[in-house]
C-alpha cells in the first residue's frame, strides 16, 4: 500500500474530488482525518472507508474560520499523534460575468478557495516541522493557467493557489516538507453535473481525450504525490485536464 500507517487531513471530503480522495486514501493505507462545512455524507463515508479496514474521523470546519481550522488540526494530532499528508480540497465557483459578480461574491470564492488553503497551510507546518516531514497537496485548476470564459473570481483563486505552493514549497524544503499542487480540467463532479447538457457536450468536444475525467483521476495524481514515489517532488504542478485550454471554449 502506498500510504500504509500515515495520518492524512483532507478537507471537502462530503462530496466530489474531496470524497473520493479520502476513499482512494484509505484503500491504500491512510487514516482519514476528513473536514467540511457539511457533515451530511460523513457517516456513510465513515462506514465505506471502515470497510476498507482504514479509519475515518469526521470534523465540521469552515475552512474560513482560523479558530475552526487549529481546532480541527489539534484534534486530528491528539487523536493519531501525528499528520503526514494536508490535502486541501474544499472550494466553490463562480460561474458569471463580470458585470454580475458582486465583491461579496468575489470575496466568498477567495476567502474559502485561497485564505482556507492559506489556513490549513500556516497551521499545520508547526506539527510538520516539529516532525521534520510532511507532504501538502493544494487543488488549483487548468483555469488557474489558461483563463476561462468567464467567472474570473474561480482562476484569479486557483492561480493564488499556484503562487502559494511554489512559495511554501521553497520555504519549507528545509523541513523535508513537500508541497504541490494538482490543476484539474473537467471533471465530472457535483459542480459540472449542474451544467445544462448543451455546455456539457460543448466541454467535452474541446478535450482533446474527448471525454470529462472523473474523481478518481485527480484523486490518484494526488495520491502519487502523497507517496513515497514522489519523495523528490516538491514545487510541482500536475494537470489533470485531458489536453483541455478552457479560455479556447466558446460557450
Amino acid at each position: 500500500m502506498l500510504l500504509s500507517k500515515k495520518i492524512a487531513v483532507l478537507t471537502g471530503v462530503n462530496s466530489g474530488i474531496g470524497r473520493k480522495a479520502a476513499e482512494i486514501f484509505a484503500q491504500n493505507g491512510a487514516k482519514i482525518f476528513g473536514v467540511d462545512v457539511r457533515t451530511d455524507c460523513m457517516d456513510e463515508l465513515k462506514t465505506v472507508i471502515e470497510g476498507y479496514g482504514s479509519e475515518f474521523v469526521g470534523c465540521q470546519c469552515d475552512v474560513r474560520n482560523v479558530e475552526d481550522v487549529k481546532a480541527a488540526l489539534k484534534k486530528a494530532y491528539d487523536y493519531y499523534g501525528k499528520i503526514d499528508i494536508m490535502l486541501n480540497i474544499a472550494g466553490v465557483s463562480c460561474d458569471k460575468p463580470i458585470s454580475r459578480i458582486s465583491e461579496d461574491e468575489f470575496g466568498r470564492v477567495m476567502d474559502i478557495n485561497v485564505k482556507g488553503v492559506f489556513n490549513f497551510c500556516k497551521y499545520v507546518t508547526p506539527y510538520f516541522k516539529k516532525q521534520k516531514h510532511g507532504v501538502i497537496i493544494n487543488t488549483s485548476s487548468i483555469t488557474a493557467i489558461c483563463g476561462s470564459g468567464m467567472g474570473c473570481p474561480y482562476p484569479a483563486s486557483k492561480a493564488a493557489i499556484l503562487g502559494l505552493s511554489k512559495t511554501l514549497a521553497f520555504e519549507l524544503a528545509p523541513w523535508n516538507i513537500r508541497v504541490n499542487t494538482v490543476a484539474p480540467g473537467v471533471i465530472n463532479t457535483e459542480m459540472v453535473s449542474a451544467l445544462d447538457p448543451s455546455a456539457r457536450k460543448t466541454f467535452e468536444k474541446s478535450i482533446p481525450l474527448k471525454h470529462m475525467g472523473d474523481a478518481a483521476d485527480v484523486a490518484n495524481a494526488m495520491l502519487f504525490l502523497a507517496s513515497d514515489m514522489a519523495k523528490y517532488i516538491t514545487s510541482a504542478n500536475i494537470c489533470v485536464d485531458g489536453g483541455y485550454r478552457p479560455s479556447t471554449v466558446n460557450l
